[in-house]
C-alpha cells in the first residue's frame, strides 16, 4: 500500500502544481492582453492562443487528481442511500470497465497526435500535446489506485472505499 500512497501522493502533487502555474498564468496573460490593448504594445499577437492551451493543460493534467479528491460529476441520485459496499462496488466495476478502458483510449490517441506534431509544431501544440498523453495516464493511475483500494475495503483490510469521499453522501 506504500507504493499506491506514494503514486497517490504524486498526481495529487502534480495536480495542485499543474492547477495553480495554470491558473496564475492564465490570470497574467488576461492582465497582459488588456494591458496590450490599452498601450498597443503588440506583445499578446506573438502568443494568440496561450490560455486556450493552458486551460487544456490544466483541464488534463488534473483529472487523476479530481478523480482521487471524488471531485468529478456524480448523475446518480439514489447515491446517498446506498451503503459503503455498494458504493466500493459501484466504483470498482466503472473504474475497471468504464475508466482505464478510456484512459487507454485517451493515451493511445495523445500519443499519436504527439507523433504526428513532432516536426513541425510550435512549443505550445507540444505542450498540449504531452498534457494529452500524460494526463490520461495519470487518470489510469487513479483509478488503479481507487480499484486496489476499494478491494482492500471489499476484504476487510481498510476501513474506507476510493475515491476518499467528500462527506455527508454515506449511510452504514
Amino acid at each position: 500500500m506504500r507504493l499506491i500512497n506514494w503514486i497517490d501522493l504524486g498526481i495529487r502533487g502534480i495536480g495542485v502544481i499543474t492547477a495553480w502555474l495554470t491558473v496564475i498564468s492564465i490570470a497574467a496573460y488576461g492582465a497582459l492582453q488588456m494591458l496590450d490593448r490599452k498601450l498597443q504594445l503588440g506583445v499578446s499577437s506573438y502568443l494568440p492562443d496561450l490560455s486556450t492551451s493552458l486551460l487544456f493543460i490544466l483541464i488534463f493534467l488534473t483529472f487523476g487528481y479530481t478523480y482521487l479528491r471524488d471531485g468529478h460529476v456524480r448523475v446518480d441520485v439514489f447515491r446517498r442511500y446506498w451503503s459503503k459496499r455498494r458504493l466500493a462496488w459501484i466504483e470498482l466495476v466503472g473504474g475497471v470497465f468504464i475508466l482505464l478502458p478510456l484512459a487507454a483510449i485517451l493515451t493511445y490517441y495523445g500519443w499519436d497526435g504527439l507523433m504526428r506534431i513532432t516536426k513541425y509544431a510550435e512549443t505550445q501544440v507540444w505542450a498540449q500535446r504531452i498534457a494529452g498523453v500524460i494526463g490520461p495516464i495519470l487518470l489510469a493511475l487513479a483509478g488503479m489506485i481507487v480499484a486496489f483500494r476499494n478491494i482492500a475495503f471489499l476484504a476487510g483490510k481498510r476501513a474506507k472505499g476510493a475515491p476518499e469521499q467528500s462527506g455527508g453522501l454515506h449511510n452504514d
